[in-house]
């Protein structure tokens, strides 16, 4: 069984655009307010410590001291330094907030699965070691969840042969009909599920 995942990191990229938005512009902000405070500390130090912000330069021609406010000397490097690190903010901010939305979205599309009676589906992350541990808890709920069902219309079936509380049975089948327990396991994708059975897989081969 092949699961065949159509992947558009672009197009959709903003896999949950709301969720991502928020976490790109707090990092954005965090970048900024952190440049803001450095800046203000350095301007502060020097005024505790020299009672001012003027700097005396001398002139190697005239030999002249010349008074130049000291934001005039460091203010360029100051935007600089705030340019690049709001940049650099907001490319981790992107790659963070997908890296975040994505299992998060996948989370859900499977929950969905599950709500709609297939219980068959299965939940893969691309970051196998980080999200190991969760994917495997997932994993393992639909697996007993399946399980429960089969055993279920094993003892429906069972009475339904011997003619047993045909109410019963047949609220049971109501019930069962809405589980999808036969069906090949769905392996969830950020675009779509999508199964290719096996005797698909070997007419491609061939």
């Amino acid at each position: 069984m092949v699961q065949k995942v159509n992947r558009r990191p672009i197009r959709n990229f903003f896999i949950k655009k709301a969720l991502q938005m928020r976490l790109i512009r707090n990092i954005v902000l965090s970048a900024f307010i952190s440049t803001i405070i450095s800046s203000s500390s350095l301007f502060l130090v020097y005024y505790l410590r020299y009672k001012t912000v003027v700097v005396y330069q001398l002139d190697r021609m005239s030999q002249d001291l010349s008074r130049e406010n000291i934001l005039s000397i460091i203010l360029p490097a100051l935007v600089i330094s705030a340019i690049v690190s709001i940049i650099l903010a907001l490319g981790i901010g992107l790659y963070s907030s997908r890296k975040y939305a994505v299992p998060i979205y996948k989370l859900e599309q499977w929950l969905s699965l599950l709500m709609k009676g297939k219980v068959g589906a299965t939940l893969q992350f691309r970051e196998k070691e980080e999200m190991k541990e969760l994917s495997d808890k997932c994993n393992r709920l639909g697996s007993e969840l399946q399980s429960i069902f089969q055993k279920l219309k094993h003892s429906v079936e069972t009475l339904k042969e011997n003619n047993t509380s045909p109410e019963i049975v047949q609220n049971f089948e109501k019930i069962l009909s809405q589980i999808d327990l036969d069906a090949d396991p769905i392996n969830v994708s950020t675009t779509y599920c999508k199964i290719i059975r096996d005797d698909e897989e070997n007419q491609k081969e061939s």
